[in-house]
């Protein structure tokens, strides 16, 4: 996979892994008695670098395919293979933990850890990336209830297999979307307003993924609850002018692609 990091690394074993993850803890929870717990990521993560040898903070990944770039920064690297990431948030959410794991996943590594300063106890949650790229290369494509459409046919839906097939499954929805509407730029896949309709009467407009006038894009990553999301894509698509709805779901052993028309 086309990833670069700019640090060396070095994968940590469990054992390795919780010792160095006890001493940064260790550090993190005394910046917290001392400064408290109101100032901004950037101020704990300065610090703690200032106070430990084996820190490194703002380690850039880029990932890449064919004429895409996009870099990551991860917050903490310890000892060249523990992953920290430091928030300063009321309460962790699910979108932190993705964060996380999306790190870990680009650069190989295998354990991580997402911690909170903002709370008045240092909340902290270790993440694990079970699979290995290899693993993640490797999926079955369901794609009997997909037909072409203008903006996204054949060609569209090959390159988005290549890329699959090049960075794995797994990783954040929102790298996959970025990535599909760079490479597929000139086919006019834009986020557009189109209306809202209700008994007939527009009642408001609402961005959406346009691969041409009459067809939305929908790339999703959920693991289950299709059929629950099928109903409602459905149930949006009738209350618009769009005529399909051409829709991806990456899990990790599986792509479907399909397309919903009313």
């Amino acid at each position: 996979m086309p990833v670069s990091v700019d640090a060396q690394l070095s994968e940590l074993s469990q054992a390795e892994f919780s010792k160095v993850s006890y001493e940064v803890m260790a550090e993190i929870f005394a910046l917290h008695r001392e400064l408290g717990r109101l100032f901004d990521e950037i101020v704990y993560k300065n610090t703690l670098k200032s106070r430990m040898d084996n820190i490194e903070t703002e380690v850039e990944i880029k990932v890449s395919f064919r004429d895409f770039h996009k870099s990551y920064f991860m917050d903490v690297l310890a000892s060249s293979g523990a992953v920290l990431e430091l928030k300063a948030v009321d309460t962790l959410h699910q979108r932190h933990r993705s964060q996380l794991l999306n790190y870990l996943l680009l650069t190989e590594l295998k354990h991580g850890k997402l911690v909170n300063l903002r709370p008045e106890m240092v909340q902290h949650e270790f993440i694990n990336a079970t699979q290995t790229l290899e693993e993640r290369q490797l999926f079955n494509i369901q794609d009997s209830g997909w037909h072409s459409s203008i903006g996204f046919e054949s060609t569209e839906k090959s390159l988005l297999i290549e890329l699959i097939r090049d960075w794995g499954t797994g990783l954040e929805r929102s790298l996959y979307e970025e990535a599909l509407i760079h490479l597929i730029a000139d086919q006019n896949l834009i986020n557009n307003e189109v209306d809202v309709l209700l008994n007939g009467n527009v009642v408001a407009t609402q961005p959406v993924l346009l691969c041409s006038p009459s067809t939305a894009l929908k790339l999703t990553t959920f693991e289950n609850n299709t059929d629950i999301y099928r109903k409602d894509l459905c149930q949006f698509l009738a209350k618009t002018p769009l005529k399909t709805i051409q829709w991806i779901n990456i899990s990790r052993g599986l792509i479907a692609l399909e397309t919903i028309t009313k």
